[in-house]
């Protein structure tokens, strides 16, 4: 009897080890200072969300690693200032329709960064919804809308959509349609405009770097945009600004809707590096940045060379 008991004590073990729930945390990705992109910027909405009011300007700075320093403290882990999987276990939280916030305002960066076209002002309505199920959906989850750990990790730990194809953010294969789609326009504009394709490599490195290549109704301050332009700074109003074809014409130096100084405004620009070339266009806080994303460019142009001309 006491056998049989011990059997049965082993075989309930092994079934609560099976059907516990899974680590999502192992997935989630590790930023830390001199990160930049979206996941940086939903980092940042989930710190102000736990009370550790951040920026949300995507770049991984001073400020965020003080914030990500304070509330990894704040909850008991080890205080380094990197956020890792640890530290995004303990900043996301379970959102569904109804919920509001800045936590809500992460949810739907992420959600841009995978292709949907959903406003990010914080308001889990329909739109967003619909939004999470796809995704869900997309992605082998559960499509209750529902946004928990799987649906979290899952989102922050892919740069791309469904795609797929090498590591997110370092290869043509590993962006999404959006992102593929928002290149062929840069592309475009400056075959259209008779700029060689050293102009497309910096224009698709500096979109990659301020936005992901997501055409963002968000930023810095006023920055919006596939290039973060601001109003402020005369880049055109906001509709201008957010109008891809624009805004890639305003970053070459041949639109009309703005007099800012662009890319082939620059004497010498071809002899440039991309980093310099960049910010001489962007004025940056973080101008060596730039420059992380050049064979990721290159890689684009390789693939998308043959986009028609936008004139």
């Amino acid at each position: 009897m006491r056998r049989v008991l011990v059997v049965l004590i082993a075989l309930v073990s092994t079934l609560l080890v099976a059907t516990a729930a899974p680590s999502y945390a192992a997935t989630y990705p590790t930023l830390q200072n001199g990160s930049s992109g979206a996941n940086v910027t939903s980092l940042q909405f989930l710190l102000t969300s736990r009370g550790f009011s951040t920026t949300a300007d995507g770049a991984y700075g001073s400020g965020t690693e003080a914030a990500v320093t304070a509330f990894q403290s704040s909850v008991g882990l080890t205080a380094d200032g990197a956020a890792g999987p640890d530290t995004f276990g303990r900043l996301v939280s379970t959102l569904s329709q109804g919920s509001t916030g800045t936590a809500v305002q992460a949810l739907q960066v992420q959600l841009v960064k995978h292709g949907a076209t959903i406003d990010t002002d914080g308001d889990f309505g329909p739109g967003t919804d619909a939004a999470v199920r796809s995704f869900q959906s997309a992605n082998g989850l559960d499509a209750d809308g529902i946004v928990g750990p799987a649906t979290w990790t899952a989102l922050l730990g892919t740069g791309g959509g469904s795609s797929g194809g090498g590591s997110p953010g370092t290869t043509y294969d590993s962006l999404s349609d959006a992102q593929k789609a928002n290149s062929r326009t840069i592309i475009g504009v400056g075959k259209g405009a008779g700029i060689p394709e050293y102009g497309w490599v910096i224009a698709l490195a500096t979109a990659m770097q301020e936005s992901t290549l997501i055409n963002i109704d968000y930023g810095d301050r006023d920055s919006v945009g596939l290039f973060q332009q601001r109003t402020s700074q005369g880049w055109g109003t906001v509709a201008e600004i957010q109008d891809a074809v624009l805004s890639s014409k305003a970053f070459y130096g041949v639109a009309t809707h703005t007099s800012n100084a662009g890319l082939t405004d620059i004497a010498g620009w071809e002899s440039l590096s991309v980093t310099v070339a960049a910010q001489e266009v962007q004025r940056s806080c973080c101008p060596d940045a730039y420059a992380q994303w050049e064979s990721l460019a290159r890689d684009i142009v390789a693939h998308e060379s043959g986009a028609p001309a936008i004139p």
